[in-house]
């Protein structure tokens, strides 16, 4: 008897063991850090975010608010309908975007200047916070302080720095375990991939003499700018261009002001520029007239909606941005690279939106026309 007994017993600890790994298995969220859901009942279960620190959150979250662009925008990428709110204002004339998402209300944030208001957030109720870091140091001590002001809401620390737009940042995977959508966090993983593999191979063996030399134009007059190594130019740097402002970098916000003398003496073969003002105006503009790129007609526009593809805000939207830059920097390089098919792909995918022929020429061949 005592033998039958003990029989069952193993048998039914074997079961309770199996069923506890498959539990640990489906609710496993790490980042890359080996971190893991360590436990769950009904409703919560707990999580290591990206900085190591252990939360609990609900089972199913439903409602997010981010507090940076870069992961409002994954959010609204991997997971739109759990987006509570934007943290900036899009003012673009034409989102490409539904409104059921361009409706949503402005919740404000910690970014740039930008200075969030903790009581419209806890208003809203959301299921978690996700705050973006970019730096080491006090940022937990940041993100401790952001902890306390939200009181419940547990605060979700996610990794911005590498703003998405290299294959070794796992930011999107991580997002996708914690939103529960890792088939759609998956799709812009194996986008990007694709993306940055054309683009790597094809450019990894330009000589440096046969390097593009650009210069990133910011501002109404573009006499801003952002030297190579900066987050803001970063999609230069990708795609094998040579940028040629050699200033210092403007920490946070970067946009480093520059004179029409400097851009001169530099003379970029290509100029690219996030600022539609400036780019209806730099033809004609009588200052910019003996610069290379001006006289072979070589300034690029970034598209703009729903969100500039280049910088400002900075996202996994870039993504699609480092496409058109390689493009632009070396079309007789790119020849097999399909931008429209992309373009589509990527708003279909990733912005929930079918572009008509019409939207995909007015978003690829942009007029320039100053934004009021």
């Amino acid at each position: 008897m005592r033998g039958k007994i003990g029989t069952i017993l193993i048998l039914s600890l074997l079961v309770l063991a199996i069923a506890s790994c498959g539990c640990a298995g489906n609710t496993n969220l790490q980042a890359m850090q080996n971190s893991s859901h360590v436990l769950q009942n009904s409703s919560t279960i707990q999580i290591t975010d990206m900085l190591g620190r252990q939360l609990t959150v609900p089972t199913a979250i439903s409602s997010v608010v981010a507090t940076s662009p870069p992961s409002t925008i994954l959010v609204y990428m991997l997971a739109p309908d759990k987006l509570a709110g934007w943290n900036f204002k899009n003012n673009f004339t034409q989102p490409f975007m539904d409104e059921n998402y361009t409706n949503l209300p402005v919740t404000g944030g910690w970014f740039g200047t930008q200075t969030g208001n903790y009581e419209t957030i806890i208003s809203m109720d959301p299921d978690i916070v996700i705050e973006g870091f970019t730096t080491d140091g006090k940022i937990n001590e940041a993100i401790e302080r952001r902890q306390e002001s939200f009181g419940s809401i547990p605060v979700v620390a996610i990794n911005d720095s590498i703003i998405f737009v290299t294959q070794s940042d796992p930011t999107i995977e991580y997002a996708g375990k914690l939103l529960n959508c890792e088939a759609q966090a998956e799709k812009l993983i194996e986008f990007r991939s694709s993306i940055l593999s054309e683009i790597n191979s094809t450019v990894k063996d330009i000589p440096e003499a046969e390097k593009v030399r650009v210069y990133y134009a910011e501002g109404p007059k573009g006499l801003m700018t952002d030297p190579s190594g900066s987050q803001h130019s970063q999609v230069i740097d990708i795609c094998g261009g040579v940028n040629v402002a050699d200033c210092p970098l403007n920490p946070g916000n970067g946009m480093t002001q520059v004179s029409i003398e400097q851009v001169m003496d530099w003379n970029p073969e290509v100029i690219i520029t996030s600022n539609p003002q400036f780019y209806a105006t730099v033809y004609s503009d009588p200052l910019w007239t003996s610069v290379d790129a001006i006289q072979n007609r070589r300034v690029y526009l970034a598209p703009q909606n729903p969100f500039c593809w280049i910088d400002r805000p900075q996202g996994p939207h870039l993504i699609i941005g480092t496409a058109w830059t390689a493009k632009m920097l070396y079309p007789d390089r790119f020849t097999e690279m399909d931008l429209p098919q992309l373009t589509r792909e990527f708003y279909s995918k990733f912005f929930h939106y079918e572009l008509t022929d019409n939207e995909l020429d007015t978003l690829l061949n942009p007029s320039g026309e100053a934004k009021t």
